[in-house]
C-alpha cells in the first residue's frame, strides 16, 4: 500500500471516529444484543478509544424483547437516532421479526445493524428488506466496524433534513405541507430515490394513484436493485385493481429477495385467482422450501450449540449431535456448512474411528471438491489408520489446491513429511520436514524426525 493511500485511509478512519464520537456527545445511545462476547468487548473496546463513557452511552440487553421495551422508552426522547446492534439470530430466534417491529413503530428514530458471521447475498437483502439499516459480518476490523456505526448514526445533511421533515408531515396527515417539502428536497436533487418515494407516498395518501404510480417507477429505474419502490408499486395496484401489475412486481421482488416465503405465498395466491394452479403449486412448494431451510438451519444451530457445549466431557454425545446437525440441513448443505462435517471429523478421529471420519470428509468434498482444507483432512484419516499410501495422495492432492497450506502451522508439513517417511520416499520427507523447521525452528516433533533420519 502507497504512502498515499494510507494516509487516505487514516484520514477516514479519523472521520468516522469524529462522526461516532459527536454522535454520543449529542446524546446518543446504543444497544448491544448478542451472546458474542468476543463482539461486546470489540465494541466496547472502540467506543472507549473514543474517550466516551462506555457505561453511559452503552446498553447491554439479553433477548429481543429487552430491546423493544429499551426502544419504546428512549427511541422518541432522544435528540439523536437510537442506535441498535442486534445478533441476526439469538438462542435459535431470529432476529426479522424485532427488525421489522422496531422499524415499522419508530422509522428512522432507529437505527439497525444486525451482526452475524456469515451471510448470503440472498439473506443479506432480505435482512436489508425487512428493515436492517445495516449488516456487520464477523469478524470485522476495528477501523471497518467505526466506519458501519459512522453510517447507521451520520449526521443528516439539508436533504435529510427535508426529508425527516416530509416523513414527519406525511405520518402526521399534513400531505399538502408534506408534498411542498418533499418538492423542496426535489429540487435540491432531482433524481433522489427518496424524494420519489415521498412524492409517490404523498400522492398515494391523496388517492391520485396515477401520481404515485409514476414517481414509485421512477425510484424503481433509477436503481434496479432498490426493493422499496416496487413494494410501494404492489400497494398502488392492489388499491386500483390492476392484478396483472401487481403480480409482475411481486415476480420481481421474489427475484430480488427470494427468501420472503411470505411474498412467495401471495404470488402461488395470485395464480390460484386466475386459475393457474401449476404455476400456484410451483410458488407455495417454493414457499414450503424455503420455510423448511429456515427450520433446519435453526435446529441445525441448536444442535450443533448443544455438541460444543458437550465437548469433549461425552464425545458419544456430543458426536450424534453433530451427525443430526448435518443431517438436519438435508439438501440445504453447503460450503458455508463445512466447519460441522469438521467438526464431526475430529470427533471420529478422537474415537479412533478414522474410516468413519474419511467418509465424512469424503461427503464434505462432494460440496465443495475443491477444498484444500477438507482433502488435508481426508489425508488426515487414512495417516491415523496408518494407509499412508491413501494418505499421501490426499496431501498431494490439498497442496495442489492449495499450495501455501503449510503456512496453516507446523503439524501440517509434519504430518505430509510422516506420510513420505512412511512411504519411504525419504529425500521428500527430509524437504517437509526443513520447510516446517525454517518457518516454525521449535517444532519438536519435526527435529526428532529429521534427526531420526540422519540430517
Amino acid at each position: 500500500m502507497s504512502n498515499a493511500v494510507k494516509l487516505r485511509a487514516e484520514q477516514m478512519a479519523r472521520r468516522y471516529e469524529r462522526i461516532v464520537a459527536d454522535y454520543f456527545a449529542e446524546g446518543g445511545l446504543a444497544v448491544l444484543c448478542t451472546d458474542d462476547e468476543s463482539f461486546v468487548r470489540q465494541l466496547k473496546y472502540a467506543l472507549g478509544a473514543l474517550r466516551v463513557d462506555v457505561k453511559t452511552v452503552l446498553r447491554e440487553v439479553t433477548d429481543y424483547d429487552d430491546v423493544a421495551t429499551l426502544a419504546a422508552k428512549t427511541a422518541d426522547r432522544l435528540p439523536v437516532p437510537l442506535l441498535v446492534f442486534l445478533e441476526r439470530r439469538l438462542r435459535h430466534t431470529a432476529s426479522f421479526k424485532t427488525v421489522r417491529t422496531l422499524k415499522s413503530l419508530y422509522g428512522d428514530k432507529v437505527r439497525l445493524v444486525v451482526t452475524t458471521v456469515e451471510l448470503s447475498r440472498d439473506e443479506l437483502v432480505l435482512t436489508h428488506e425487512v428493515g436492517a439499516d445495516s449488516c456487520i459480518t464477523k469478524p470485522i476490523s476495528a477501523n471497518a466496524l467505526m466506519e458501519k456505526c459512522a453510517f447507521a448514526v451520520r449526521p443528516n445533511n439539508q436533504l435529510g433534513v427535508l426529508f425527516d421533515r416530509a416523513a414527519a408531515l406525511l405520518a402526521a396527515g399534513d400531505l399538502d405541507q408534506a408534498e411542498r417539502v418533499a418538492a423542496k428536497a426535489f429540487e435540491i436533487k432531482p433524481d433522489s430515490l427518496k424524494a420519489h418515494l415521498l412524492l409517490g407516498d404523498v400522492a398515494l395518501a391523496k388517492g391520485d394513484h396515477a401520481q404515485a404510480e409514476s414517481h414509485y417507477k421512477d425510484a424503481a429505474r433509477a436503481e434496479k436493485l432498490y426493493i422499496e419502490p416496487l413494494k410501494r408499486l404492489v400497494e398502488v395496484y392492489e388499491q386500483t385493481g390492476d392484478d396483472e401489475k401487481r403480480l409482475a412486481c411481486l415476480t420481481r421482488l421474489d427475484e430480488l429477495s427470494p427468501l420472503n416465503f411470505e411474498r412467495k405465498a401471495i404470488i402461488g395466491e395470485a395464480y390460484l385467482d386466475r386459475g393457474e394452479s401449476d404455476k400456484a403449486r410451483a410458488f407455495f412448494e417454493e414457499a414450503r422450501k424455503v420455510v423448511g431451510k429456515v427450520a433446519s438451519d435453526m435446529v441445525s444451530e441448536a444442535l450443533m450449540e448443544m455438541a460444543k457445549r458437550i465437548g469433549e466431557r461425552d464425545q458419544e454425545t456430543a458426536l450424534r449431535f453433530v451427525t443430526e446437525a448435518i443431517d438436519a440441513k438435508g439438501e440445504a448443505l453447503g460450503p458455508k456448512d463445512l466447519w460441522m462435517f469438521n467438526n464431526r471429523g475430529i470427533l471420529l478421529r478422537r474415537q479412533g474411528n478414522w474410516r468413519e471420519a474419511a467418509d465424512n470428509y469424503r461427503k464434505a468434498l462432494a460440496i465443495a471438491p475443491s477444498d484444500a482444507g477438507l482433502r488435508y483432512n481426508l489425508g488426515v484419516a487414512h495417516a491415523e489408520g496408518k494407509d499412508y499410501y491413501a494418505a499421501l495422495t490426499h496431501f498431494e492432492e490439498a497442496l495442489k489446491l492449495d499450495p501455501d497450506l503449510l503456512l496453516q502451522g507446523p503439524t501440517v508439513g509434519y504430518n505430509i513429511a510422516t506420510a513420505y517417511h512412511r512411504c519411504r520416499d525419504l529425500p521428500a520427507a527430509r524437504e517437509f520436514l526443513a520447510q516446517t523447521l525454517k518457518r516454525h525452528p521449535g517444532y519438536e516433533p519435526a527435529r526428532r524426525l529429521l534427526a531420526h533420519l540422519g540430517q
